[in-house]
């Protein structure tokens, strides 16, 4: 690093580097009472295994227990697509099955004006290429 950088932002819990989130994010699934003191600048904690869901420079960070609704990859079973309600047993479940449908269905309307990836994604991206990359895994292995 050098001198008049900021640190990269990692997680208090687990070291894992942090997606960086704006507002639109925060405000989807931070509580109100927690919003505060995280501020409008956060980051989402990657690692599944990792109970730390958001978290800013400053040492704040909130549980993924205590964000509004449940989310792939913190919760396995929760929505991969939040926008369209996907979960990754679905997409896993047609690939090993050779079906293509599913996945054709969500990245045609991942592509569409319908996506609000920024407000119900938990960090703020498409799930599209993590739903891609799951499919092509499981297709390939069967």
């Amino acid at each position: 690093m050098k001198e008049g950088e900021a640190p990269e932002p990692r997680c208090p819990s687990c070291e894992t580097l942090g997606d960086a989130v704006g507002p639109p994010t925060i405000e989807a699934h931070v509580p109100l009472e927690l919003r505060a003191a995280l501020g409008d600048r956060a980051y989402y904690c990657v690692n599944p295994d990792c109970r730390i869901a958001y978290f800013n420079g400053w040492g704040t960070a909130v549980p993924a227990e205590r964000i509004t609704g449940s989310a792939y990859p913190k919760d396995p079973e929760g929505s991969l697509c939040p926008c369209f309600g996907i979960s990754a047993s679905q997409i896993l479940s047609e690939a090993r099955e050779g079906k293509k449908d599913a996945i054709r269905s969500l990245k045609a309307r991942a592509e569409g004006p319908l996506a609000r990836c920024a407000e119900r994604s938990p960090d703020g991206r498409p799930c599209l290429p993590r739903a891609l990359r799951l499919f092509r895994e499981a297709f390939e292995s069967r």
